[in-house]
């Protein structure tokens, strides 16, 4: 087998640089900066590039970990991230209705690296706007900045319109290996659920979507490689990595208000304290950011108290934390099965070749501990009890599993995951030592409710499935039993309530309302900036990738206009 030149440039090359460890050129002490962060993510990466464009202004970047592994720009490589040095490797404080699985505490993945695609309901922005008074950020005013970065090649490329930006920095692509999407679009429409672009604002908001993706040319283009790779040589931009921040430095103005003059980190064994000349921007995440500002002292005051931590500014900072819990819909051996194959088999040097030649195959797709299992279509449905199908009630995910000889089988399945959840959780500290972990309890299904919701809707697919003569031509079969909902009676509605509780997981796109005004300022503390997604009001419908990006947007446009 020939090994094209491309491999050993793009991967070969950057691997083994990757295991060596890179020193960074200090600058000293006293450097005046613009801005600072404790960890680069999605708002960062844009930030970072905005502010730096003209070349006025300094940016510091704090970033807690390294650079990103060059082989995680291969879709099919990115389930190594999960417990790695990349990732923070939180779990949940134990949770009494969800991840009974796992003893009842969810994994939390966190990125710790440079770096950090989803729906877009234009309903969630008129939501935000007008709960913040703010019409600013109403889906009228925030789709230019949307598109402003957008560069979409997707599915409904032919169709778009005025729908999705081309040009910008944020490439949104396609991968080309979905097995059995016809079929399953098939039977969609056979049941008389629409088809269409969910990723075009408020036009199209129920129903299914084949799912685009950040991926250009068989490789990921995540928020590092657009914004922030292409002005690494900046000279106004330092960059600090291997950097955990540990409290932010502020000075008393004098009835109960406050100025942030800096940021104290540590750093290769050495703590040290790095001034801002103008402000100190957070953007390190809906679990860091909340974590080091109760741990500068701007929280509950309660909280605070506990733990001997000086409270500056009594703020509600970790409340109202909002996720979407969800699960796959699997027995104990997996989804529906065929008798036919939709699939092949991805761990091949046919399937490699395809791959390193010109990005396309099995291998231009996601993979998961059980084998590859794409993503053929997201949507969007609800509840028999909600009939707005403008805010739809559950994320659904369709996935096409194949398993390769000896034991050949084709399978689907399929995720659910609440869209609009009601409960609400919180962030604290364990204690004022910066390196413990946060607790972190989402409070899954505080309304119980919400289990109903995904019930409905598990039914609902579950109908579209077994009683479609599409899947009934490829002679589905039933799931197995979930051993340890064996109790219930099988496919009954206290079947399904167990289920959900005993596999519900994070869907990894969460939310807490901290403590900030519409331009991003924290309460009480001048020249203090929380940019990420832990400014938004309420979780939004889908995942928080691209709502990131639009506060990194906006935040930028904020600053450089002198709000």
């Amino acid at each position: 087998m020939t090994i094209p030149v491309g491999f050993i440039t793009r991967y070969a090359i950057p691997l083994v640089i990757a295991t060596l460890f890179l020193g960074d050129v200090d600058i000293p002490q006293q450097f005046k900066i613009f801005d600072k962060t404790q960890r680069w993510r999605v708002r960062w990466c844009y930030i970072a590039n905005r502010l730096t464009a003209s070349g006025e202004n300094r940016v510091l970047l704090l970033e807690a970990g390294g650079d990103p592994n060059p082989i995680l720009d291969v879709p099919f490589a990115q389930r190594y991230y999960w417990d790695s040095d990349m990732d923070w490797n939180y779990t949940t404080v134990k949770q009494s209705r969800a991840c009974n699985l796992t003893g009842g505490s969810c994994i939390w993945p966190r990125g710790k690296a440079l770096g950090g695609s989803s729906s877009v309901n234009g309903l969630d922005y008129d939501l935000w706007a007008n709960f913040t008074g703010d019409q600013s950020w109403s889906w009228a005013n925030v789709k230019d900045t949307f598109n402003s970065f957008e560069d979409y090649h997707g599915f409904y490329e032919e169709t778009a319109g005025a729908n999705h930006g081309y040009g910008g920095e944020m490439y949104v692509g396609k991968i080309d290996h979905l097995p059995g999407v016809e079929i399953f679009e098939e039977a969609v429409r056979e049941k008389g659920i629409p088809i269409g672009d969910l990723n075009g604002g408020e036009e199209f908001t129920y129903g299914f979507s084949k799912i685009d993706y950040n991926i250009k040319n068989g490789m990921r283009c995540g928020t590092y490689q657009a914004f922030l790779e292409p002005i690494l040589n900046r000279s106004n931009l330092v960059i600090y990595r291997y950097a955990y921040a540990i409290r932010i430095e502020t000075i008393s103005l004098g009835d109960l208000t406050y100025r942030a003059v800096g940021v104290t980190y540590e750093r290769h064994g050495a703590i040290r304290t790095a001034l801002a000349q103008k402000e100190v921007i957070l953007s390190a995440g809906v679990v860091e950011s909340p974590k080091l500002l109760l741990l500068s002292g701007i929280g509950p005051k309660e909280h605070l108290q506990e733990l001997n931590i000086t409270t500056l500014i009594d703020l509600p900072v970790g409340k109202y934390l909002q996720e979407h819990p969800g699960m796959d819909v699997v027995g104990n051996s997996g989804g529906f099965r065929f008798n036919t194959t939709f699939g092949k088999d991805y761990n091949t040097s046919e399937a490699l070749m395809q791959f390193l030649q010109n990005g396309t195959g099995p291998m231009n797709g996601f993979a998961y501990e059980t084998g590859y299992a794409p993503q053929l279509m997201g949507g969007y449905l609800s509840s028999p009890h909600n009939q707005d199908r403008s805010r739809p009630d559950v994320h659904v995910y369709i996935h096409e599993h194949y398993t390769p000889p000896p034991a050949e089988k084709e399978e689907m399945y399929f995720s659910v995951e609440l869209a609009q959840p009601n409960s609400t959780g919180t962030i604290r500290l364990a204690s004022s030592d910066p390196k413990d972990k946060p607790l972190i309890d989402p409070n899954f299904y505080e309304d119980l409710n919400e289990v109903e919701i995904l019930a409905d809707v598990i039914e609902i697919l579950m109908d579209l499935f077994m009683n479609s003569t599409t899947f009934q031509k490829f002679g589905i079969q039933q799931m197995d039993v979930f051993e340890p909902c064996r109790a219930e009676e099988f496919l009954s509605r206290d079947y399904w309530r167990c289920l959900i509780q005993e596999r519900t997981m994070p869907y990894f796109t969460p939310s807490p309302l901290a403590a900030w005004d519409q331009t991003a300022l924290v309460f009480g503390i001048s020249n203090l900036r929380v940019i990420d997604a832990s400014v938004i009001p309420f979780v939004p419908s889908g995942n928080t990738n691209l709502p990131a990006m639009l506060i990194g947007a906006r935040g930028a446009e904020i600053i450089l206009s002198g709000q």
